[in-house]
């Protein structure tokens, strides 16, 4: 006998090709994640936590009102979460219920299709143009069937493309009954944020993540960003000891750290995706304009993804022949460049 909800037994298992990866010997080019190794601040912060504090539940002290000082908001409107999947989670499980309409411009990131099903939504596609540009006048067009919520995840994944601010804005001000959601897991890259309208409109929410840019993947830690009603509400929902401390300790420590933050981005932004974007233009290959870490790009071959697992490189294979290359340092951008003119020529 199934005792799960219906609306879960429906679902299938987000299972994203994570093991053994950890093992490869190779470079890791599949999953966005920082590509290089983490400042010595932040290293020594996690060495020399005190193995005794394991036995006391997480305190966080003014953890928020660093954050919020680096994120430019007001400490009450932001709250930390167990990675930004929970502050997706905490949006979902406060204000959706089964059967609210859920606008998801497609494709994008796995676990928003998720959660939604887990929360028994109907969820609306809207596809993104095939120029990968976010489908802004359809989007406009089913704000009309009033949806519960929609999801704007800027810059996207996988397409990395940008929505800009403006038209953000526009959609806040076409409804005030639904809520917008803008996900900025990748804003240590793009630079673009919405931030500034938290103040201007009581339905926006913005979550952000410690896992890409900063490093911290597997300490799991983001923060929720909307106006201090909407994370009063959020704050009832999470629990109060769901961030652990180690991973409190490591993005204290991480905040120390900026002009290395910046340091990398701008080589990943400036040196690196130039780099990757103008070698894919000379081997002919077809790729979206992208505004974060990552490229999505048409594989020259089917099979090209295993070509190049097999020559000591990772990348992401997605759906209809394209696949998702994440740009680091330009030195390994240089070796991926390398390869694919290896395994092509």
């Amino acid at each position: 006998m199934n005792f799960a909800l219906e609306q879960i037994r429906r679902m299938r298992t987000y299972n994203p090709p994570i093991e053994q990866r950890a093992k490869f010997e190779g470079l890791r080019l599949d999953f966005n994640e920082r590509l290089a190794p983490l400042p010595a601040k932040v290293i020594d912060a996690i060495r020399n936590f005190d193995p005794q504090r394991f036995m006391v539940y997480p305190s966080y002290g003014d953890l928020v009102v660093k954050i919020a000082k680096y994120a430019q908001v007001d400490a009450d409107s932001l709250m930390i979460t167990n990675g930004s999947d929970q502050g997706m989670e905490l949006i979902f499980r406060t204000f959706v219920s089964t059967g609210d309409k859920v606008l998801i411009p497609s494709p994008s990131f796995a676990m928003f299709y998720q959660v939604a099903q887990v929360q028994g939504a109907e969820i609306i596609k809207s596809k993104y143009k095939s120029d990968g540009n976010f489908p802004f006048d359809e989007v406009m067009e089913l704000l009309k069937q009033k949806p519960k919520l929609v999801i704007i995840c800027n810059p996207n994944n996988p397409t990395g493309t940008l929505l800009s601010l403006e038209k953000i804005e526009t959609i806040l001000k076409t409804t005030s009954e639904t809520l917008i959601y803008v996900d900025e897991a990748y804003f240590e890259f793009s630079r673009v944020t919405a931030a500034d309208l938290i103040k201007k409109y009581q339905n926006l929410f913005i979550t952000r993540t410690f896992s890409k840019a900063f490093g911290l993947a597997a300490l799991r830690i983001g923060y929720l960003m909307s106006c201090r009603a909407n994370i009063d509400e959020m704050l009832k929902v999470r629990g109060p000891y769901d961030i652990n401390q180690i991973a409190k300790v490591a993005a204290d420590a991480s905040l120390k750290t900026l002009p290395e933050l910046k340091q990398y981005c701008d080589e990943v932004m400036k040196e690196s995706k130039p780099f990757t974007e103008e070698f894919l233009r000379e081997k002919g290959v077809e790729f979206f304009p992208s505004g974060a870490n990552f490229i999505y790009f048409n594989e020259p071959f089917a099979g090209f993804s295993a070509e190049l697992e097999g020559n000591g490189i990772l990348i992401r294979p997605q759906a209809d022949g394209y696949a998702r290359v994440t740009i680091g340092k330009l030195s390994q951008m240089q070796r991926f460049a390398e390869i694919f003119n290896q395994i092509t020529s």
